[in-house]
């Protein structure tokens, strides 16, 4: 008989091919343009989200490549029996924003393993609350194989590591580092380096030490690892990075005197996060390469939680890319949000359902409204109905009424406003840079200091019409000569940076000739007032009875007339009429454009919601309602009733809401076992076993609702604790 074949027959079932979802599935049926937004989003943030990158990179470069200099030139040339055992140190200023140290430290270290050594150890306070977890993650990390690029003859020079029984002491460490880098196991082959040139085989790399953050290691801990690393620094190339907070006395305040004269520390500052955001900023969203735009109270609150929260970009760019994927996610014509080269092709592929939604958006109506001569509605009434815009095309010329009726006319008026928005911005961005070179230095800083606050100065309202415009002119018109031609001249190089449009390309060559104007002024003439014909002065005779109104005006208009102005002043006030003529014609408010929804996202009370919300109510919510959470009819009821089925954090929540500032633990606890047993009560006389577990999930529940903050610990009563928080959910 085959012992392969079975007397018995089996029926065995195999799961089928799990389906993966894709993107698309996620879509409404009914939403045509869901696939279409989601394409555009990712294109968009990947564009954005590269340029980035790049930014990061570059702000950085030059603090790394002097801190990779540092670690590779702190052990050359020094000799190994010395009598000061110091250790090489970097102190790296990282600055507050610790959310966007790590993204910084991991660029740094793969920069150090590409061009310096393949040796790091990055070492983090939660990870090393003790001296044992300390050697232990530098070791492990310190002697991973390296990548040395030897000849094939000398693999043999890096197949000892460490076992996995060594134990993890600086004399094992120094064992592996004589194996690996030993001279006299070596040939006298090359090798080659990662320059591309031919070095010696006796290549022994320095061994770095990352403390990220230096200042969160308990001070007993860091004190014995500096003077372990000391002892050794004769067998071991060792350096540290010092990642600090705040400034290098945080050192000396954690260290004491004999163990911080075991480091040999050299200070480097790393960029402050604020120049970071500014150039994000400047050199991403001021600038025409981007469709998407903030609002102005999204963008507000952005920056507000950046200046007053954490100092954090990475949050910032989050909150950024929170905003895009929000925007054409609940914009159905966000799509159009798009490049200028594929405005036509997307409009092209609109229906009928979505070019009714553009007739309804407010800043369409209102421009409907403009180009029409009937002014008996209200703008308001356009967003109410479809009535009004029917009868406000009605009152439209047959030519206009054919352009917004009609759904082929329509789209060519929509890519034609699209194309106005896009070459808006080509013009609204230089010559706000060129507007922020006149006015950022000026006394009281009308227009603020940074580029960001004139900005938010022209998307909120009117620019020219604000109070800060006005003043900021009136101390333009004080200026001397020498301020005035260095202020133009600076304006001229920051506008000749910009591709120009077709549209302003005029405008660099208009500055230079009043630039040339003023510099050939002669300085001879420059304060002498010019001869004017005298101006009749009957009208303005001052009668003998007149009150004080009056008499004020009529000086006034005397004074102006009499006041004559010299060749400079002339000169000046023309040079500022041309550039106020200049910034009124394209320094609009976007919201005065048609179809600025389609690139403007604001819902700033969506962004309060998810990026800055109040976690209190949450949880409240989340502690009086679990079934909403739990998705279970178990604890559905009344929302003022207790039910055992509930969470037991969530009975104890409850119960605690009943009393009163202090809270007796022993009645609290039979109130909650009252209500857990209220469905086994005859279990209770049998044991005291159920007792104990119910007093232990008593506890449990009761430190979570002390970690969470509503409760804490009294000495005001015994066996009480206090109540921090007031008011249900």
């Amino acid at each position: 008989m085959n012992t392969a074949e079975s007397v018995s027959k089996g029926c065995f079932a195999y799961k089928g091919k799990k389906k993966v979802a894709k993107p698309i599935d996620y879509f409404p049926v009914k939403d045509n343009t869901g696939k279409q937004r989601h394409e555009v989003c990712q294109e968009m943030w990947e564009n954005v989200d590269t340029e980035i990158q790049i930014l990061q990179s570059n702000l950085n470069s030059k603090i790394f490549e002097e801190l990779l200099s540092f670690v590779e030139s702190s052990h050359k040339g020094v000799g190994r029996k010395t009598l000061v055992k110091e250790i090489p140190t970097a102190a790296l200023i990282t600055g507050v924003n610790t959310p966007d140290h790590a993204v910084m430290f991991n660029n740094m270290v793969s920069l150090m393993k590409e061009r310096v050594t393949p040796h790091i150890a990055t070492l983090r306070s939660k990870d090393c609350p003790a001296l044992k977890n300390i050697l232990s993650k530098t070791i492990c990390q310190l002697t991973q194989r390296p990548d040395l690029g030897l000849d094939d003859e000398d693999d043999e020079l890096i197949q000892t590591v460490l076992k996995k029984n060594s134990p993890c002491t600086m004399s094992t460490l120094v064992n592996w580092y004589q194996d690996m880098y030993s001279s006299g196991k070596s040939s006298p082959k090359k090798r080659r380096s990662r320059s591309g040139s031919v070095d010696d085989i006796d290549y022994k790399p320095t061994l770095v030490i990352v403390l990220e953050d230096m200042e969160s290691f308990s001070p007993n801990v860091l004190q014995d690892f500096i003077t372990i690393c000391s002892n050794y620094i004769e067998e071991l190339p060792i350096v540290l990075v010092f990642g600090i907070a705040t400034s290098v006395s945080a050192v000396h305040r954690l260290l004491s005197n004999c163990v911080s004269s075991l480091l040999c520390m050299e200070k480097f500052q790393a960029p402050p996060s604020s120049d970071y955001l500014t150039q994000v900023i400047n050199q991403i969203l001021f600038t025409s390469t981007h469709p998407f735009r903030l609002g102005p109270k999204v963008f507000h609150l952005l920056l507000d939680l950046f200046l007053y929260h954490d100092f954090s970009v990475i949050n910032f760019v989050k909150g950024l890319q929170f905003c895009m994927l929000d925007h054409y996610y609940s914009n159905p014509l966000a799509h159009l949000c798009c490049p200028e080269s594929d405005i036509s092709s997307t409009v092209k592929k609109l229906h009928e359902a979505d070019l009714e939604k553009i007739r309804l958006l407010t800043s369409f109506s209102k421009y409907v409204s403009f180009t029409t001569n009937h002014n008996g509605f209200k703008l308001s009434a356009f967003v109410i109905h479809k009535l009004f815009w029917r009868r406000c095309v009605d009152s439209c010329s047959s030519e206009e009424k054919v352009t917004f009726k009609d759904n082929k006319s329509m789209k060519t008026k929509v890519t034609e406003l699209l194309q106005g928005l896009h070459d808006y911005h080509k013009s609204f961005f230089p010559l706000m840079n060129l507007l922020h070179v006149l006015v950022c230095r000026l006394p009281r800083h009308p227009l603020g200091k940074q580029l960001r606050e004139l900005y938010s100065i022209c998307i909120e309202c009117s620019l020219t019409d604000s109070d800060g415009y006005k003043e900021a002119f009136d101390l333009l018109r004080m200026l001397s000569k020498e301020e005035m031609i260095n202020l133009l001249t600076q304006g001229i190089k920051h506008i000749t940076e910009y591709n120009l449009p077709h549209e302003i390309n005029t405008i660099p060559s208009q500055i230079e000739t009043y630039l040339q104007r003023l510099t050939l002024l002669n300085a001879e003439t420059e304060h002498v007032p010019e001869e004017e014909p005298e101006i009749e002065t009957e009208n303005l005779i001052i009668p003998k009875k007149t009150d004080l109104h009056n008499l004020r005006k009529t000086l006034q208009k005397m004074e102006k007339q009499k006041k004559r102005l010299t060749p400079y002043e002339k000169l000046r006030n023309e040079t500022l009429d041309f550039l106020h003529l200049l910034f009124q014609k394209y320094l609009k408010c976007p919201t005065s454009l048609p179809l600025y929804e389609l690139l403007y996202y604001n819902s700033v009370s969506i962004i309060k919601h998810h990026i800055n919300a109040a976690p209190r109510s949450a949880i409240q919510r989340a502690l009086s309602t679990p079934h909403q959470y739990l998705q279970c009819k178990c604890c559905e009821g009344d929302p003022n009733s207790i039910l055992p089925t509930m969470p037991d954090v969530c009975i104890v929540y409850k119960l605690h809401l009943e009393c009163g500032q202090l809270i007796n633990l022993y009645d609290w606890l039979q109130a909650f076992m009252t209500v857990v047993t209220s469905e086994d009560e005859e279990n209770d006389a049998k044991s005291k076993k159920p007792d104990q577990i119910l007093q232990a999930r008593f506890i449990r529940a009761v430190s979570e609702l002390q970690f969470l903050g509503f409760i804490k610990p009294t000495k005001r009563k015994t066996d009480h604790v206090a109540r921090l928080t007031w008011g249900g959910c």
